[in-house]
């Protein structure tokens, strides 16, 4: 008889263990991270601790459930709680983290301890809960016991290092001074005021000339077209020292080197010169001062250099 009952004992421990451990692996915490540091936590440090819980696919962690934000609890308090789920073919993984601020005053160092935490599950069978254990560390108070004049123990304050800005300052004057060339640089290709320093060369005041003729609206007059002729004679008069023909443009071009790119345009202008003032073939007024005023614009390009 006796046999029997322990045999019966042993088949109820086969049936019962395995529901034990099924119910066990149905939720569990995986992994828990602590604070770095447990010792020196002073009033308004910031504590976070992290769990790593799996749960059975039938169980959930409602947000009704978790710890309330603002809980305080011997003088810490849970400032936040923060929850991370996903979900595997197995099981249900949650990564709970729970943010506390130190607000608690002691005169001298104690234990203190973040508290334990309890998370229910739902969904199942029945509902589940896990507890979190408690962690300790040590509390350091910002003034040591016993002391009586605060002002005693005043720490001097330093001023900040000063930052070298001597390589940040060169590269400010080195931009300026581009900025500077580019804007002068700007001025001497574009600008036509003659009481600028190296603005009043000969194509460059002929070009001013020109183009207050073609402000008057006279530019179908014969006598504003042959004066127009006349600006530009002037012009190429003036840089070669005497009168300049056509037949001397070539000679013209070996004096000044500047001019060479404009050759071709040059003898047009002197053909046309010609056929103008001399065989008294005037073309289109309008669109010839036109042209002579874009001509006169290219030779003093060339005559500045640009």
């Amino acid at each position: 008889m006796k046999n029997l009952i322990i045999r019966l004992i042993g088949l109820t421990s086969l049936f019962v263990a395995p529901c034990a451990l099924s119910q066990e692996a149905e939720a569990k915490i995986v992994n828990v991270i602590n604070p770095p540091f447990s010792n020196g936590i002073q009033v308004g440090d910031v504590l976070s601790r992290t769990f790593e819980i799996e749960t059975g696919l039938g169980y959930q962690i409602p947000k009704t459930a978790l710890p309330m934000k603002g809980e305080n609890r011997n003088g810490i308090e849970l400032t936040d709680v923060t929850v991370k789920s996903s979900t595997s073919k197995t099981k249900n993984n949650y990564t709970i983290t729970l943010r506390y601020q130190i607000f608690t005053s002691a005169e001298k160092p104690v234990v203190m301890q973040l508290p334990e935490e309890k998370f229910v599950l739902t969904g199942g069978t029945k509902a589940l809960s896990i507890q979190a254990p408690t962690w300790s560390f040590w509390f350091s108070p910002l003034v040591a016991e016993g002391v009586t004049n605060a002002k005693g123990n005043l720490q001097p304050q330093y001023k900040p290092t000063f930052i070298n800005l001597d390589a940040h300052y060169a590269r400010l004057w080195a931009s300026l001074a581009a900025l500077m060339m580019g804007l002068l640089g700007l001025i001497y290709i574009n600008a036509d005021k003659h009481w600028l320093p190296f603005m009043n060369g000969a194509f460059a005041q002929a070009h001013r000339q020109l183009k207050k003729l073609a402000k008057a609206g006279v530019s179908e007059n014969e006598a504003v077209h042959k004066q127009a002729l006349i600006y530009m004679h002037q012009a190429f008069n003036k840089i070669h020292g005497e009168n300049l023909f056509a037949s001397e443009v070539d000679q013209f071009v070996r004096a000044h080197p500047a001019f060479e790119k404009l050759k071709a345009e040059i003898m047009g202008f002197f053909t046309q010169s010609n056929a103008s003032l001399f065989a008294s073939q005037l073309k289109n007024g309008a669109e010839t001062l036109s042209a002579l005023i874009t001509l006169s614009k290219r030779l003093r390009d060339c005559e500045r250099g640009v």
